[in-house]
């Protein structure tokens, strides 16, 4: 039987969706033509098409529409001094796999997570770690499900749900990362109105959080909002600030007491390195603030990277696993981060330990995202007495504090840990901020400390 002499575009459609890569010789054997047909016809598709290779190992695939904004779009990145530069472009292919292509040099990791031609099997981590969380990200999604078409529970939104929120509402998100024109445009247009305020703007602000209102995305269930502010040795600086319910409440009373000992973990930790100093109490308005500046923000109005261990971790090994310590090791296997960060991990996870930090999950480590490898942690955050947070209904329930040294945990992280944990709880228990009854707790900690020290 012959061969049919043309082919259109709709012949060609269904098997580059379904096949991609493909190369123009499989198509040809798969329509019964040959194959100067294929290569005659496929520019026919015009900005769908996608092409990888020369020569007879060139492949093709189609571009995939996403809710009308486009098949590709740009990634830029916000430097420490607040310039924006193109990072890469990413395209959505039809097999619902994901392109990404480097305006510059490739990332030291990115083999470790793509192909040779830029093929994610997902969406790509640094990307997806954007879905909001915690209390902040909750009321984001609510907010933006009436126009973006999302879940308003973010948990299961998909990669082209993120996608979109990263478009419509990714001027300002954690990071460094904006994607798209338009998102670029409104983070260029906010930049010169970016200044700081006072501290006297906190209870405004944290009513606005309460009834739903946040404007940026951290995680967290703690109630908290980010902003801008001033203060008598750091102007303008970048700031997320933590909030309790009213003070002459049982509840309010004992979160002001876990901030104020979360100021000092803090304050512990940056003594020793590993966090940033300069948190803050203010207690106005019958609340207490806990005043934390970013460090994914510089004091010029730039942007550092950051990534969680969570969306790391899930991209290099494909699970979730059980705590800080084994997670990184799992890491360390896969190239990814060196000794240093497994010893950072460790004395940050034997110091969590020994202050009653039962909230230690994966999305409350995290590490630089920049072109280079090992990653690097972060500065600590999320950093307090977890076991004594009130219960669900707002109830303050007596909890048992038996620290004991961690088996994942090196003996001589441990060690430096408890000396920082001593001097936590001795310093929190002095503090005449803190309510008589969580002082006791402090003491009776600071005891428990000393017995294994």
């Amino acid at each position: 039987m012959a061969r049919p002499a043309t082919i259109t575009l709709s012949d060609l459609a269904p098997l580059l969706r379904s096949r991609a890569p493909v190369s123009a010789t499989d198509l040809a054997g798969a329509l019964g033509v040959n194959r100067t047909t294929i290569i005659r016809t496929l520019p026919g598709f015009g900005d769908e098409l996608v092409t990888m290779g020369a020569t007879r190992s060139t492949r093709y695939f189609l571009r995939r529409e996403i809710r009308g904004t486009g098949n590709r779009w740009p990634v830029y990145r916000v430097g420490g001094a607040g310039r924006a530069s193109e990072w890469m472009r990413l395209e959505a292919l039809h097999d619902r796999s994901w392109r990404a292509v480097w305006a510059g040099n490739q990332p030291e990791w990115a083999d470790h997570f793509s192909n040779r031609d830029g093929l994610w099997s997902g969406f790509p981590f640094f990307l997806n770690d954007a879905r909001p969380r915690g209390f902040l990200g909750r009321a984001i999604a609510r907010r933006v499900s009436r126009f973006l078409g999302v879940p308003d529970d973010p948990q299961p939104w998909s990669d082209e749900d993120i996608l979109v929120y990263h478009l419509s509402e990714g001027w300002d998100l954690p990071g460094d990362q904006i994607v798209g024109e338009s998102a670029m445009l409104r983070a260029t247009a906010k930049i010169p109105n970016s200044s700081g305020g006072s501290a006297d703007r906190y209870p405004d602000l944290a009513a606005q959080a309460s009834s739903g209102l946040p404007g940026t995305s951290a995680g967290g269930e703690q109630p908290k909002f980010l902003t801008r502010t001033n203060t008598p040795d750091h102007a303008n600086r970048a700031v997320l600030v933590k909030f309790s319910p009213p003070l002459d409440q049982q509840t309010g009373r004992r979160w002001a007491d876990l901030l104020l000992a979360e100021a000092h973990a803090h304050e512990v930790l940056a003594g020793a390195g590993l966090a940033n100093p300069g948190a803050r109490v203010i207690d106005v308005a019958n609340r207490r603030f806990l005043e934390i500046p970013r460090f994914d923000r510089t004091a010029d109005g730039g942007r550092r990277g950051v990534i969680s261990l969570e969306a790391l971790h899930s991209a290099a090994v494909g699970s979730h696993t059980r705590g800080w310590t084994e997670a990184i090791e799992d890491l360390r296997q896969a190239g990814l981060v060196d000794d240093h960060a497994r010893q950072v991990t460790a004395r940050l996870q034997a110091f969590g330990e020994l202050i009653g930090n039962t909230d230690m999950h994966s999305g409350n480590l995290s590490f630089w995202l920049d072109d280079r490898l090992p990653f690097r942690v972060t500065p600590a955050y999320d950093m307090l007495p977890m076991l004594w947070a009130p219960g669900p209904s707002g109830e303050l329930v007596e909890r048992r504090f038996d620290p004991a040294p961690s088996r994942p945990v090196p003996p001589d992280a441990w060690r430096d840990a408890t000396s920082w944990a001593a001097a936590f709880w001795n310093g929190l228990a002095a503090d005449n901020r803190l309510s008589a009854g969580f002082a006791r707790v402090a003491r009776a900690a600071a005891d428990a400390v000393r017995k294994i020290g």
